[in-house]
């Protein structure tokens, strides 16, 4: 069954780079911290490199809530981009796949090969709005079960930004035997008041799209889905993630001075198909699972405080902020550092704001390579 209304990637798409790992049976599912349980799950990911005969140099991945698994290489069938952090990862890069094996794995909840919202319940029905809610201890735990059908005992680096460092900074903290290194970029131990607010206007923007229906757009005919509320979403989210110094000087420039009219409208055509992107690579539905799951990120949840779960942090760990990161801002890398024992602590100038870990991957290289080695 061809479902309509979304840019999930579905079965019978050509599955790219993807592999698909059953990580969890209707019989055996997985238990999420709600106290309800999800099965079948299968997970997918994308993988560079050799996995040496001791099993130790595997390098984990995890990408930020739009991001796929696709993080390098071309784009081709499969894959509607180029791989997203292309100029980093690969042989003789950072992330030098001539000497680890990489891993980057699609997040659990989202539309990218993942059990998500798109994926088919026990009885056969695409899960739509019926998809619970997860916690990124979740998406871990599931993450984990593909670790060990992959037969990764321990990570050599586990590497994540924005969300998917909430995620990094969990493997680290619930599994510290597991990670040999950690390497957080533009991330907090929970997810600040501001953002929150931002996240919950994106949330609103397409719930209250006329064409969301609760969630159950799939069966409709094609252009009967929230198109408009996803696309305004992500024009929202895309604006705030860089800065208005970026922006201005992108579109505007000296040209401000005699056309600025001209340069509104190069911005405007420019965020707008940034929303159409979004619709045609993203489902509406799996975008509020993951935004949901960004919304309730703490690391300090059944642990007391954060400081006392970071204190559970026992591997070497880099952090690396951005001056002007609105969604993350530089004192929540600050947070980490402090409380991470030993944590070496980077902060960027970069006018970039959130988005300098994938604008500017002159900023990355010699913080990862320094990590590497």
């Amino acid at each position: 069954m061809r479902l309509h209304n979304t840019g999930a990637w579905q079965p019978g798409d050509p599955p790219g780079n993807r592999h698909f790992v059953r990580t969890h049976s209707a019989e055996e599912p997985l238990a999420l911290l709600s106290g309800r349980r999800l099965g079948p799950v299968t997970m997918s990911y994308e993988s560079w490199g050799e996995l040496d005969a001791e099993r130790g140099n595997a390098v984990l991945v995890l990408p930020p809530l739009s991001m796929s698994s696709h993080a390098a290489g071309p784009t081709g069938p499969g894959h509607r981009a180029e791989g997203w952090w292309d100029a980093l990862v690969g042989p003789g890069k950072p992330v030098d796949t001539d000497r680890f094996h990489v891993i980057v794995a699609n997040n659990l909840g989202g539309c990218d090969g993942s059990t998500g919202p798109t994926g088919l319940d026990p009885e056969g029905r695409p899960w739509a709005s019926r998809f619970p809610a997860l916690d990124v201890v979740d998406q871990v735990n599931a993450e984990a079960a593909l670790a060990d059908a992959l037969g990764i005992e321990r990570w050599h680096t586990v590497i994540g930004m924005s969300i998917g460092g909430a995620r990094a900074l969990e493997w680290a903290v619930s599994r510290p035997e597991r990670v040999g290194q950690l390497f957080l970029i533009a991330v907090a131990a929970a997810t600040r008041v501001e953002q929150a607010g931002h996240t919950h206007l994106e949330l609103e923007l397409i719930r209250q799209d006329p064409h969301f229906h609760g969630g159950e757009f799939y069966d409709l005919p094609e252009g009967c889905g929230p198109r408009a509320g996803v696309a305004l979403a992500r024009n929202f989210a895309h604006i705030r993630y860089g800065t208005e110094a970026y922006w201005q000087g992108r579109f505007g420039g000296q040209a401000w001075y005699d056309d600025s009219d001209g340069c509104h409208t190069k911005f405007r055509d420019y965020v707008f198909a940034q929303g159409e992107k979004a619709w045609e690579r993203f489902d509406a539905n799996s975008y509020l699972v993951l935004a949901e799951t960004a919304l309730r990120a703490t690391v300090a949840r059944g642990r007391g405080s954060i400081g006392a779960a970071l204190a559970r942090i026992t591997c070497p760990t880099h952090v690396i902020g951005f001056t002007t990161d609105r969604a993350y801002p530089c004192e929540t890398q600050r947070e980490l550092a402090e409380g991470i024992r030993g944590a070496r602590l980077h902060i960027e100038e970069s006018e970039l704001g959130h988005y300098g870990f994938l604008f500017a991957p002159e900023l990355m290289d010699p913080q990862l390579r320094l990590a590497l080695g």
